[in-house]
């Protein structure tokens, strides 16, 4: 089941040897794409024409890809994302064989239900085997956050760059996952904790395009103090009035106003019944890091009961994850879980006023 982790979860790397001729034959596709042309090389472009190097150890490595830091011949470094050239082959049956696995379990227990959950990591990784859309979710990241000066998200080659092969500028920093490097820096992570909080809520409830991976690993604080933000491979764009009825979901549940809770939760396609509020309020409590009752969730979800959209989904995971986070950085705390629940908060006025 190895190809069906994340790109985050850590893995040995292999040799660069191994993927140079990859990496050559997506480096000639770039450059077809590119409008170039290279008589001699018209399968393959030798790595050499464009970059001055490339270190041979893995920077970052796992199931689907793993990254080098390399110099441009005209002396800029970027990180290399390859591909692994077997990855799309493998995915179709290593699925297949965890979706039977899925069918057992349920039919040796008819409460354990975990095709919804199946069908959305499918979705998920899908979404990150698609580098020509992390090439564009990168960019349109960059831009959104191009007016916030504490924030960087790398430049990105398109020219040099392909469905399987990414060229980015490399940012040097510290991964939230080295908390002893960042310690040993003097970096304030309570402060950190707030910081990413406030951009991811100015990015799901302002911009309504979001970085859907807040894994420690992609999130840097660079060298400058700056955040660094890293992988868009499960970016997502959401539909217009998603945010503002999110939003006052997770205001409204946390207020104890249930009734709103539930307009707004069906408002962006929740399909709950009155009797699930109770399940609804676990999840939102669960995002924001309270996860008393959140075991008991599986259970809720049910046809026409409770179904979660398939828009909120990836919210959901996002805030969970930083839930996680914020206990790495300030353990015992709920730092990110409150500065997010604070800058949500206006919307407590909508919905009152509505």
């Amino acid at each position: 089941m190895a190809p069906l982790r994340e790109l985050h979860d850590r893995v040995p790397s292999r040799p660069l040897s191994k993927l140079t001729k990859h990496l050559e034959q997506q480096l000639a596709i770039a450059a077809r794409a590119s409008e170039q042309r290279y008589a001699d090389h018209r399968d393959r472009r030798p790595w050499t024409e464009v970059f001055a190097e490339i270190e041979p150890t893995a920077i970052a490595a796992a199931s689907l890809a793993q990254v080098h830091r390399g110099r441009l011949r005209d002396g800029r470094e970027v990180a290399i994302k390859i591909q692994y050239p077997e990855v799309r082959r493998l995915f179709p049956i290593d699925f297949g064989s965890f979706r039977r696995a899925v069918r057992v379990a349920r039919w040796l227990n008819k409460s354990l239900d975990f095709r919804p959950i199946v069908d959305e990591l499918a979705h998920f990784v899908l979404l990150e085997l698609q580098f020509t859309r992390e090439l564009h979710s990168t960019v349109r990241g960059r831009a959104n956050l191009a007016g916030d000066p504490t924030v960087v998200v790398p430049e990105v080659f398109e020219e040099l760059s392909t469905d399987q092969l990414l060229v980015l500028g490399f940012l040097q920093g510290t991964a939230l996952s080295r908390l002893d490097v960042l310690r040993e820096r003097g970096v304030d992570l309570r402060s950190i904790a707030t910081r990413v909080a406030n951009l991811y809520a100015t990015m799901i409830f302002s911009h309504g395009f979001f970085h859907g991976d807040p894994h420690p690993g992609n999130l840097l604080v660079l060298d400058d103090g700056r955040l660094g933000l890293l992988d868009f491979g499960l970016a997502k764009e959401l539909p217009t009035g998603f945010s503002r009825h999110a939003a006052t979901m997770i205001v409204a549940g946390m207020s104890g106003d249930t009734q709103r809770a539930l307009e707004a939760a069906r408002a962006i396609g929740f399909v709950i019944s009155d009797d699930k509020a109770p399940a609804l309020i676990t999840l939102v409590k669960a995002m924001l890091g309270d996860y008393g009752q959140a075991a008991d969730l599986i259970k809720q979800v049910a046809p026409g009961a409770f179904e979660v959209p398939h828009h909120f989904t990836l919210i959901g995971r996002v805030m969970i994850i930083l839930s996680g986070l914020s206990h790495s950085l300030v353990p015992g705390e709920r730092i990110i879980g409150g500065a997010m629940l604070a800058a949500v908060g206006p919307y407590m006025l909508v919905a009152r006023a509505s």
